[in-house]
């Protein structure tokens, strides 16, 4: 016997909220274990690209949190965790991009197209603004 679509729906959702609470769970666990530290906040964020992401807050300095979080998607790959810190930001801009570059590809992650650019009008626009 199927289940009214209304009561499908009910189902898949209590399903999905108990699935992201388990692996909030196990995160939280697993940062607990890496760092010995109470984090500060865990929570679940619904990204439109990338679905659940776990966002965990550590009182830690911004070096700390990214070796943190490196370590962590290497223990959860093809689970998003990003590691926030309160303490301050130790790093440049430049090493901040190249961790998160190197957390992405340690948990599984690729950047997404966020769409493509017209080529032909960039060309003409740029050969408007600079006449021979």
């Amino acid at each position: 016997m199927a289940l009214p679509m209304s009561q499908l729906h009910a189902v898949v959702s209590t399903a999905l909220n108990v699935a992201a609470t388990l692996t909030a769970e196990i995160v939280l666990q697993a940062a607990r274990a890496l760092t010995g530290l109470a984090p500060r906040q865990v929570r679940v964020e619904e990204d439109p690209d990338w679905g659940p992401t776990y966002v965990i807050t550590l009182d830690v300095k911004a070096s700390e949190a990214l070796r943190i979080n490196l370590e962590l998607q290497k223990t959860l790959p093809g689970v998003p965790v990003v590691v926030e810190w309160t303490g301050p930001t130790d790093i440049s801009n430049d090493e901040l991009l190249e961790r998160q570059v190197e957390i992405a590809h340690a948990g599984g992650f690729r950047a997404r197209e966020t769409g493509g650019i017209d080529v032909v009008k960039e060309v003409t626009q740029q050969r408007d603004r600079w006449p021979i």
